[in-house]
């Protein structure tokens, strides 16, 4: 369904038509620029999804009944759209971005995912305050207000919560049902990339944790803290990600970035989550390639020789951000995993604000070499938030192999009893996951609990 919206900017008086494509996102936020004197007309729609009805509200504009437009701009909060232009202009009635969309499908299911995940996100946004209580607690495992609060987000039967161990496990489902799933399904798929943390070297993984330990804002609860950092803000800028999260599935190269963007973003509404996911990560990869040292070169601390002059961990702690990404090795399996992209120059153009934004082609030009001003670079809104997304989804990767090191960490300091007890339940249901193995709800829950598994995990 299209709806047409009209709207007169309160500058220039010039009107906009606003060509919505109807989605089944209850809300999600409109940005666009007035054609003529290039104000920001920001704005919001809600979507009766139970009772039909929109209902929008725009800064700087205000709607009427006025159809001689001047301007046209498609509007969607679910896919790319064609950019803004003059409303006579005969391709300013196009195709509506569903249908685009739907001809430029990756497979015939991506579509059904691409919905599953958004819909899971916007859950995830919906327990936001729920989850972010659960993670500020989560600095003290031993909290008993941090087992009250899982307590309303899993049965007891479910997350039993008796031990260090299964409250970190609780926090971690968290995660994977917050964020791992919808962003990062492959991981599940293959649990054997994270599970096999667990069969590296003892010696080597123990050392590695008393190092990052020692080193301040290194430690693994330093790091966790730092990505739950990351994950919330997340939430945030979400909603205007969604037309660029479709991209991934999409055919490569169906998007003509001169042509389409976006219409719930710009680029400083997106400019800050970059840098700040750029950053974290920038701390957090020292996970992934200690682990690829132990695993490639049998020693937490003996870097890829890419540099002579870098060997040890401590060397690589002392990089720049930007030096420290040229160690995300496709070669190396934990970096590979991690299937990001990286614009290092973008993002020290960024810092020193080296970087212009047209919001009309949603151009972002920028210097990459502060020495040479001479020489200048470009890439679109579309790009860079797909750019900045993926270094999230990066990072989710990372909070998997922190997970796995913080079971190493726990286990070392527990009763040798019950730390077996956790882990031959959990690789009783690892097992059963990996194999493939139909559960059905009258069978033995996997966990090892005794019940049913309609009683128990099949609850969820």
């Amino acid at each position: 369904m299209v709806y047409n919206c009209f709207i007169k900017c309160q500058v220039c008086e010039k009107i906009t038509r606003v060509r919505l494509q109807v989605g089944w996102l209850p809300e999600h936020p409109i940005v666009v620029t007035c054609g003529e004197c290039k104000t920001s007309l920001l704005g919001k729609v809600k979507i009766g999804q139970e009772i039909p009805g929109l209902t929008f509200s725009f800064e700087n504009a205000e709607e009427v009944n006025d159809e001689n437009a001047d301007y046209m701009v498609e509007c969607s909060g679910e896919f790319p759209v064609m950019k803004q232009r003059a409303a006579e202009d005969p391709l300013a009635t196009p195709i509506t971005p569903f249908m685009r969309a739907m001809n430029r499908m990756d497979s015939d299911d991506s579509y059904e995912e691409f919905g599953k995940s958004v819909g899971s996100l916007i859950n995830t946004i919906g327990d936001r305050s729920q989850y972010k209580r659960v993670f500020d607690l989560s600095k003290d495992l031993n909290n008993e207000y941090l087992v009250k609060e899982i307590r309303k987000i899993f049965d007891e039967s479910l997350m039993p919560c008796k031990n260090e161990l299964e409250i970190l496990r609780a926090v971690h489902m968290i995660e994977i049902h917050g964020f791992i799933e919808p962003l990062r399904k492959d991981v599940l798929n293959n649990l054997g990339i994270s599970e096999g943390i667990l069969k590296l070297d003892r010696t080597q993984t123990k050392e590695l944790i008393d190092y990052l330990d020692r080193n301040s804002g290194y430690s693994l609860s330093e790091l966790q803290r730092l990505s739950y950092k990351v994950m919330d803000e997340f939430l945030t800028v979400f909603p205007s990600l969604i037309p660029a999260f479709s991209m991934q599935y999409l055919k490569n190269e169906t998007v003509d970035f001169e042509l389409e963007g976006s219409t719930t973003s710009n680029f400083d509404s997106v400019k800050q989550f970059y840098l700040d996911v750029y950053e974290a990560l920038g701390n957090l990869l020292i996970i992934p390639v200690a682990l690829n040292n132990i695993k490639y070169r049998n020693d937490y601390d003996n870097l890829n020789p890419l540099d002579s002059r870098n060997t040890t961990l401590s060397d690589f702690i002392g990089l720049t951000k930007a030096n420290r990404y040229k160690y995300c090795l496709d070669s190396e399996m934990y970096s590979d995993k991690l299937n990001i992209i990286v614009n290092s120059k973008l993002r020290n153009a960024i810092g020193h604000n080296d970087v212009e934004y047209d919001t009309a082609s949603q151009r972002i030009t920028y210097i990459p070499n502060p020495k040479d001003r001479t020489k200048i670079e470009e890439e679109y809104l579309l790009q860079f938030e797909n750019e900045a997304l993926r270094l999230f989804q990066g990072l989710l990767i990372v909070t998997e192999y922190l997970y796995r090191l913080r079971e190493l960490q726990i286990i070392r300091r527990m009763d040798v009893n019950d730390a077996m007890e956790y882990m031959n339940r959990i690789s009783r249901m690892s097992g059963i996951l990996s194999t493939e193995k139909k559960l059905y709800p009258n069978d033995p829950c996997p966990c090892g609990s005794g019940k049913k598994y309609k009683k128990c995990c099949g609850k969820k």
